[in-house]
């Protein structure tokens, strides 16, 4: 599951995705640099676009569990086929 979220920061509006492995009941989130925006819904179409381009493969995922501690590999490797499935679908 992908979750996004989007806070309130000093007049700018951030955005952020977070990942839950079911399986191993953990969350991770991704430390890609998604722009933040002017309005909340600014930075919900953000976070939109960048997820579009990890869909089509213009962005690679950078997903931690913690700010000095990588993902998994087996967690990259969800978040691919995941990916994949998303794009074949979208091809449909």
């Amino acid at each position: 599951m992908i979750e996004l979220s989007v806070g309130g920061e000093c007049d700018e509006w951030l955005p952020s995705l977070v990942l839950y492995d079911k399986e191993k009941d953990s969350w991770y989130y991704f430390d890609n640099n998604i722009p933040p925006g002017a309005t909340e819904e600014e930075a919900m179409e953000n976070a939109i676009k960048f997820l579009e381009k990890l869909i089509i493969g213009l962005e690679k995922p950078k997903i931690k569990s913690s700010p000095l501690k990588e993902a998994p590999e087996e967690v990259y490797k969800k978040v691919e086929v995941f990916l994949e499935e998303l794009k074949n679908e979208s091809e449909d």
